[in-house]
């Protein structure tokens, strides 16, 4: 990994850390409903398959919440969109019947999906810091998770996902019909940022990497080890 590839701070750190405080204000002073009731929290990033797990909560008969804004907690049982910004660990201590779903994608798919969605040029620093803060907030998935039977990570482009998160929920409609549903942009692939990702993914060592659903990442540094140890721990799906 060479120098070029420093994290920096940008706007999103902050831009996040302001939603991230938000949304715990918003938790804290918002009716809970019932804190014995089976909650489904789907914690990863968005494009990484939360229509799909919407909708296979509704094929279940749960009343599921799909929004990037502050989720209602206590009017629904399913939550979905922008997990990796929600208060999981309040979620965690208020509801102890809770499950917990982290939905991801490789690298690649993910940094392509995001920029086509947004429409603008992202410079490759951008998409190097967006790449460890996933692998940060991986990490603490992880490590807070670790050993439990409540959490499952998910590769939602692994064969056979929404029949593995159905088996782990408990649900008996596995499979969607017609099959999963992706949200694929029809907006055009801006050849820049394609350009941008691909040199990004070089000067971080992820070429190959970043081709396959990999919890544990060579960002992870001194710390994979004991991440791969924690993974193991959990049920999951690359």
């Amino acid at each position: 990994m060479s120098a070029a590839a420093r994290r920096t701070i940008d706007i999103n750190d902050l831009a996040f850390g302001v939603i991230r405080a938000r949304m715990r204000l918003h938790f804290a002073l918002t009716p809970k409903g019932d804190r014995r009731a089976i909650k489904y929290f789907v914690i990863g990033h968005p494009r990484n398959g939360t229509t799909s797990l919407h909708k296979l909560f509704e094929a279940n008969g749960i009343s599921s919440f799909h929004d990037s804004r502050d989720w209602p907690t206590g009017k629904h049982d399913a939550f979905s969109d922008f997990g990796q910004v929600r208060p999981v660990a309040a979620y965690d201590r208020t509801y102890p019947n809770a499950r917990f779903i982290l939905n991801f994608r490789p690298l690649r798919h993910y940094l392509n999906s995001i920029a086509t969605h947004h429409q603008k040029v992202f410079s490759v620093q951008n998409f190097i810091n967006e790449a460890y803060r996933r692998a940060d907030y991986f990490a603490w998935v992880l490590e807070y998770f670790r050993g439990r039977d409540d959490f499952m990570a998910v590769n939602i482009e692994a064969t056979g996902a929404l029949a593995a998160v159905a088996e782990f929920c408990g649900f008996a409609v596995a499979d969607l019909p017609g099959g999963s549903v992706h949200n694929v942009s029809n907006r055009p692939k801006l050849a820049q940022n394609a350009e941008n990702i691909e040199q990004a993914l070089d000067v971080l060592g992820l070429v190959d990497e970043a081709g396959r659903g990999v919890l544990v990442s060579r960002l992870h540094g001194n710390r994979q080890a004991d991440l791969a140890a924690a993974r193991d721990t959990l049920r999951h799906l690359e």
